[in-house]
């Protein structure tokens, strides 16, 4: 019940948004062409106007909800935020559209649209919080909770129904041997007996069963006993004290089932990163053009051929490919140090560290005899990296994703680890942009988890514009 309503409320917010900003754009037409020249014009065509702004408006919400602006709490300074940042990406998109669909819409017009859509999208969003909170405080649909445990699993639920929009009014907490008398305010009941005198007291009474730590004949007896007055119930399984990553819950038909947290990138999550990767890698590609022709004639003249060296690492459910770079090392080099390096690295070894001024630890190859003096500048600024783009363009890779790894780095992963081939490796990731030398091998496959399980655009967007000043400083990928 209380998912349903946060979802009905993302379907409210969504079509708010999209009412607002056909309203933002309709205002900014008719201040700068009062006249109504150029909307004659756009509704010559009205199937083709209407086919095409369905799209953008479409990909404009896409883009709030990438913002998370459908998790958001209302009111916030962050989320003003991201309407601003919404609202600019939007924009943007709706003049490049424009532009190569040869629409008749004033490039002026989509500039004053975007104060418009500001103004509009946060009213919209106020009056539509204002309306939900005035409906949930209306007695007819306020709903009595009360969560029987408190305990580490009961005080977050707690924290998570208190600050969110919904229809729920806390009573407080039920529990035989609770670890406190209160929690935000909200009090100790008493024993789950006394369930019985709360169901007299209201009406319309549920509770949600917080005791994962409990044997099953004491949740049987809850259950029983909630059944037997009436009451709505939910239940916090049992595996959830035992999963340190989290659960998901799934429904087959009338089945449901639970289960671990799995990667965020699957189905149409998949589709929208692998389009953004092309979109995006086929322009950075495109740019980059004349940088990478001048990186093959450095490398051609300094230290010859081959230009490019090829790799085999190990992608997606662990299959291989050859992934590509600018040739840095002398021909023929051997992988016989880096192979040490990566065994050490992986058991945490400390001879595997160098150390920078401070002596704190660094956890890369240090001063390697085998890269060329133009392949040391090369890694310096990462231009031996943006071969890989090609790499991104075939569907080996993607623009952000764990680090790509080697065969013989796989070799010596426990099974936890591999939770980091879930996805396509990337040219840069969550990883290189929180301190890559300094992180250990178990800290990188953290992060690596943390960023399959919480993907969203947003998020990718972010990395990427957290690794330009990276390469600017010249701290390489």
């Amino acid at each position: 019940m209380f998912v349903n309503e946060l979802r009905k409320q993302k379907v409210l917010f969504a079509a708010a948004d999209a009412a607002a900003l056909v309203l933002a754009i309709r205002a900014a037409l008719a201040i700068h062409d009062p006249s109504g020249t150029m909307q004659d014009r756009l509704t010559a065509n009205p199937a083709a106007l209407v086919l095409i702004g369905s799209a953008v408006l479409g990909a404009w919400i896409l883009i709030f909800r990438s913002l998370d602006l459908y998790r958001m709490r209302g009111g916030s300074l962050a989320e003003a935020l991201a309407i601003c940042r919404g609202n600019a990406l939007g924009a943007l998109l709706a003049i490049t559209v424009g532009f190569l669909m040869h629409l008749e819409i004033s490039r002026i017009t989509m500039l004053l649209a975007y104060p418009l859509a500001v103004a509009s999208v946060l009213s919209a969003r106020g009056l539509l919080h204002f309306a939900i909170r005035h409906l949930y405080a209306r007695k007819e649909v306020t709903v009595a909770l009360v969560i029987v445990g408190l305990n580490r699993v009961g005080r977050y639920l707690c924290d998570q129904v208190l600050d969110e929009l919904n229809h729920y009014e806390l009573v407080g907490f039920v529990d035989d041997g609770p670890d406190s008398a209160s929690y935000r305010g909200l009090p100790l009941l008493g024993p789950s007996r006394c369930l019985r005198e709360l169901a007299r007291e209201h009406s319309c009474l549920e509770a949600i069963i917080a005791l994962p730590e409990a044997g099953a004949d004491c949740q049987a007896h809850l259950v029983a006993l909630c059944e037997e007055l009436r009451m709505r119930w939910s239940i916090v399984p049992w595996l959830f004290g035992s999963m340190a990553s989290g659960l998901r819950l799934d429904l087959i038909g009338a089945i449901p089932l639970v289960g671990p947290r799995g990667s965020n990138i699957e189905g149409l999550n998949y589709l929208l990163k692998r389009g953004f990767d092309l979109i995006v890698g086929l322009a950075v590609l495109a740019i980059v053009s004349p940088l990478l022709a001048l990186a093959s004639l450095a490398i051609a003249i300094t230290s010859g051929r081959p230009i490019l060296f090829r790799q085999t690492r190990v992608g997606m459910h662990g299959r291989r490919f050859q992934m590509l770079k600018f040739r840095t090392m002398k021909p023929q080099a051997g992988d016989d140090v880096h192979r040490e390096f990566v065994r050490q690295w992986i058991s945490s070894d400390r001879g595997a560290m160098c150390r920078n001024g401070d002596g704190a630890p660094v956890f890369k190859l240090a001063a390697d005899h085998r890269v060329t003096p133009i392949g040391r500048w090369l890694r310096r600024f990462s231009i031996d990296e943006l071969p890989q783009l090609i790499n991104v363009i075939r569907g080996e890779m993607s623009l952000i994703g764990p680090r790509p790894a080697l065969p013989y780095e796989v070799e010596q992963y426990e099974p936890r680890h591999l939770r980091r081939l879930e996805t396509l490796p990337g040219v840069t990731g969550l990883w290189q942009v929180s301190g890559r030398n300094h992180l250990s091998f178990e800290d990188m496959v953290r992060l690596d988890v943390q960023y399959l399980e919480n993907w969203s655009l947003g998020a990718d967007l972010k990395i990427l514009a957290r690794t330009m000043p990276e390469l600017v400083r010249g701290g390489g990928l």
